[in-house]
């Protein structure tokens, strides 16, 4: 099974579009809710972490069905790291220890900043998996590092401390893969 995050398009964005709007409405409907119930600061953090859960495992799951409708590969170039890399390919790249793994890393290590006001809305993390699993060039889409707020830099860390991944593959050959995971608070 492919490890993918919610929202976890290989070809920056393509196909998901229904199952994107319908978890979207969803989690916005249960975030609308929570907001208007909970009363703590702390318990709407803990909260939030437990639903971008509940959505990055969906997305996995939903990443699955769509790795398996096309097995040709494409790639373009990356200007920062100046060399080509792949958007969809015959195998995507998965986390070490599986879906529920990656899951719990991140809800282990991300830690909602306290000076960081109260955050609605996406993270757009785009990083490559490289031929030998390393997780490189984390950054944020169309963000400059100077309008980072203390969120996107959170997230930023804990894609940091990721281990190695399960390369992804195109026709048997381990290959650098661009992951787009739009995080959505």
């Amino acid at each position: 099974m492919a490890a993918a995050g919610w929202g976890f398009w290989g070809d920056g964005g393509g196909g998901g579009g229904e199952i994107e709007r319908c978890v979207s409405g969803f989690l916005n409907y249960w975030m609308t809710t929570l907001e208007k119930t909970l009363k703590e600061s702390r318990m709407k953090h803990t909260a939030l972490i437990f639903f971008l859960q509940v959505a990055f495992l969906y997305g996995c799951k939903a990443q699955n069905s769509m790795g398996k409708k096309s097995p040709s590969c494409t790639q373009e170039y990356d200007s920062i790291l100046r060399k080509r890399v792949y958007t969809n390919v015959d195998k995507m790249p998965e986390f070490e220890e599986g879906e529920l793994s990656l899951m719990k890393f991140f809800r282990d290590h991300f830690r909602y900043p306290k000076d960081q006001e109260f955050f609605q809305g996406a993270i757009n993390l785009v990083f490559v998996i490289a031929a030998d699993g390393q997780v490189q060039n984390g950054h944020i889409v169309n963000k400059p590092d100077t309008s980072l707020t203390l969120v996107d830099k959170e997230a930023l860390r804990v894609l940091s401390l990721m281990p190695k991944w399960k390369a992804g593959s195109c026709s048997g050959i381990n290959v650098p893969v661009r992951m787009l995971w739009p995080i959505r608070f």
